[in-house]
Parts: C-alpha cells; sequence; structure tokens
C-alpha cells in the first residue's frame, strides 16, 4: 500500500454477491398495512398494525404483539416511527426505529430472527374446476398468488414462483431456493379456498390444511424455530484484519462490505499495515455468523476464524 494511501486511510472516519439461498430483506423494520380513513385515529391504528407485523417478522412469533414485554411498545407505536408515507390502494408504508425495538425484544427475553431469509419456492396447484388444475407461476395473474405472497411478506419469508412448465426441482435449483412449499388448492373462491400445504426446508418436513395464508405461515414457523435466537441479539465488538488491501478502492470496497451486513451495526478503522486494515466491528449476533456473513461477500476469504484474519480478493 502506497504511503499516500495508509495516510488517507488512517485519517478517514468509518461510520456484494449474497448465497444464492438467501436474501437480505431491504428494511426489517419497516411495514405497509391497510389505512382506513384520513385522521389521526386511523393513522394511530395503521402504525399499531405495522409494528405488530414488524415484532412478528424479526421474533418469528405470530403472537408477539400480545405479549406483555411488548404490548405497551405497539400501543405505544407512534412514538418509535422514523418515517411514513401514503402507499397506493389506501396502504400507509411507516419504517420504525430498529434500534429501540431492538432493545424491548431483548428486554422480553425474546428471539431475534435477523434480516437473511431463506428462498423459498412456492409449486401451488390450483382446482379450477372440470377436474383441472394450475399451477401459479411466476406470471400468474390473480388474487391465490397476491394473497400467498402478502402473507409471506408479512412474515419476512422471501418467496419465488416456477416458471410456465417448469418442474418443481428444477425451479428450485434454478432459483437458489432452499425451501419447498407445495399446496394443493380445492374448488371454492379465493377467501375459502381449502388447501393442503406440505413444506420441506432446512431439513424438516411440515404439514397443514387451512387456507392460502397457511402455507407461509407454516414455513415461516419451521425457520423462526431453527433460525431465531436470543443469542442472535447479543452486542460485541470484534477486530476483524483484512489482507490484501492495496489501494484506497479497496479499502473503501472492504469498508462498504461490511458496513452493508444487516448484523454490523459501526466499523471503525483502527489499524493501517502495509497491504492490510484492521477495523473495529460492532455487531448483533455471535462471532460466528460474523464469520459466515464475510464469507458470503465474494471478495473476502477466510484465513483464520481465531483471530478474524480474511483476504481481500476484488
Amino acid at each position: 500500500m502506497q504511503p499516500t494511501i495508509v495516510l488517507l486511510l488512517l485519517c478517514a472516519l468509518v461510520a456484494g454477491p449474497v448465497r444464492a439461498d438467501t436474501i437480505t430483506l431491504p428494511d426489517l423494520y419497516a411495514a405497509t398495512v391497510p389505512v382506513a380513513g384520513t385522521g389521526d385515529r386511523a393513522q394511530q391504528a395503521a402504525f399499531r398494525e405495522a409494528l405488530g407485523d414488524v415484532l412478528v417478522r424479526i421474533t418469528g412469533r405470530r403472537d408477539a404483539p400480545q405479549l406483555g414485554g411488548l404490548a405497551p411498545l405497539v400501543a405505544d407505536a407512534a412514538r418509535l416511527v422514523v418515517s411514513y408515507r401514503r402507499a397506493a390502494g389506501n396502504q400507509l408504508a411507516v419504517s420504525f426505529d430498529g434500534r429501540a425495538i431492538e432493545n424491548a425484544i431483548d428486554a422480553a427475553g425474546l428471539p431475534f430472527w435477523g434480516a437473511e431469509r431463506p428462498v423459498v419456492l412456492v409449486w401451488l396447484a390450483v382446482d379450477r374446476g372440470g377436474g383441472q388444475a394450475a399451477v401459479l407461476t411466476a406470471t400468474s395473474p390473480g388474487e391465490e398468488r397476491q394473497r400467498v405472497a402478502q402473507a409471506a411478506v408479512r412474515r419476512g419469508l422471501p418467496l419465488v414462483w416456477p416458471n410456465p412448465g417448469e418442474d418443481a426441482s428444477t425451479a428450485a435449483r434454478r432459483l437458489g431456493a432452499e425451501g419447498v412449499l407445495t399446496g394443493r388448492a380445492g374448488p371454492g373462491t379465493s377467501a375459502a379456498r381449502p388447501v393442503e400445504w406440505s413444506f420441506r426446508g432446512a431439513g424438516t418436513l411440515a404439514e397443514a390444511t387451512g387456507v392460502l395464508e397457511t402455507g407461509p405461515e407454516l414455513a415461516a414457523d419451521r425457520y423462526a424455530a431453527l433460525m431465531a435466537s436470543s443469542t442472535a441479539g447479543r452486542r460485541s465488538e470484534e477486530l476483524v484484519t483484512v489482507t490484501g488491501i492495496d489501494s484506497l478502492e479497496a479499502f473503501v470496497g472492504v469498508e462498504r462490505a461490511m458496513g452493508r451486513l444487516p448484523l454490523v451495526r459501526g466499523v471503525a478503522l483502527i489499524e493501517v499495515a502495509p497491504e492490510a486494515a484492521t477495523f473495529r466491528l460492532q455487531i448483533r449476533g455471535e462471532p460466528q455468523a460474523l464469520v459466515a456473513a464475510l464469507q458470503r461477500d465474494g471478495r473476502l476469504r477466510l484465513v483464520d476464524s481465531s483471530r478474524m484474519l480474511f483476504a481481500y480478493s476484488p
């Protein structure tokens, strides 16, 4: 690393590709909900509903908004609103204070499910009458697909759909789906269609009979049971050293890659050496989760996990 670059890095104030089978939710602490009317009462009700959806999404528990440790938070949801805007279809898009929500979840001793979520393929065959069944695809119109998708958004479950004429195994491989949610919807209107659901993912098999929304709820419940944990909310600081940083451009790339990780709450430059830099990362979660997250950036290769040493390769 050139001396001028070292000097620039020493003066810096520091505030990639993702695995195919996971998606990082763009905003874990935001939700869009219906709003009935334009008055303050309707808006306050929408705030409470939106915060309830966020709490369900990040704890993995459907009853989260009613739990004793979180119910007061929901009752005073407006206090946590960072921003909101009207959306199409009489909807209100609301963003909340993530730090305050995390603190409340920690204080309540509840599990935390982070922003990285497994991708699930939906294979849903709908009875169209006359012995004909249609498999919903990525281009299918209609209310059935929309209702499944909306339920999945509420739970923070990324869904993908097959292309027309594509079988389930081919679609799952092409789309990098970790799990497969299979449904058979009987005859009837969209609201009343009985659906038999089966979910395979993360080494588990689960089945349920219900309505269109039951499938995403089933998959999310299974994943939450495996992936949400109270230790995921633990805060700590970790020193990470990255070699192969031979330019200011490389430094900026590494800094941004670290700062974009959902579990990273802050990045500070600690030390600069020839073609290397050491950072202090404030994280939410376990060190092992940080190691895994850093490796998923295709430019960082693990050299020594005990020393948090990585090699940068642009």
